[in-house]
């Protein structure tokens, strides 16, 4: 029953339905991201930080604070503690000798843990058709963008790393 007392047409249940499985889906990956922090021994933010490092190949520590949601200040110390592990190195930028940027130190070796996640994914995107992987990739970014915003907007509307204790 919807709060105006009617009963909810299919649409609106496979919506409702599809919220919450989405709320499912970011926590568990926010679980598997854990346990592969903690077989690499490192913060799950520093592997979010591998991650995007993956995706981007290259970044400077301005862009990864940005894409993490973190102060440049923060990322430059997660780099740091990266780049002594042997994670990441600092590179200078090839078009501009004045911009260091970061990359992984050895791609295959950080996101290794992942492998059995995509061969898992691949496996159950099987049976589907070209369309609906389409469609469901659409979906995906979709949502990307929406938590995206989403995260920028609490961010602008609330203080920023509201938990972080200011020292006196």
């Amino acid at each position: 029953m919807t709060d105006d007392g009617r009963v909810p047409d299919e649409r609106e249940r496979l919506t409702a339905e599809l919220a919450r499985q989405s709320r499912l889906l970011a926590r568990q990956l926010v679980r598997f991201y854990d346990a592969v922090a903690d077989q690499l021994g490192l913060h799950v933010t520093d592997l979010i930080c591998l991650a995007t490092l993956r995706d981007r190949r290259r970044a400077t520590i301005g862009e990864l604070a940005a894409e993490l949601g973190l102060t440049t200040g923060a990322v430059s110390r997660m780099v740091h503690r990266l780049q002594a592990g042997g994670f990441v190195r600092r590179v200078r930028d090839p078009t501009d000798a004045r911009r260091v940027l970061v990359e992984l130190a050895s791609p295959e070796a950080a996101v290794g843990l992942f492998a059995p996640q995509f061969a898992d994914l691949t496996e159950s995107v099987a049976d589907l058709t070209v369309d609906q992987l389409r469609l469901l990739l659409s979906h995906l970014q979709a949502q990307t963008t929406i938590s995206r915003e989403a995260a920028d907007r609490v961010r602008r509307s609330g203080r920023p790393h509201a938990t972080r204790r200011t020292r006196s």
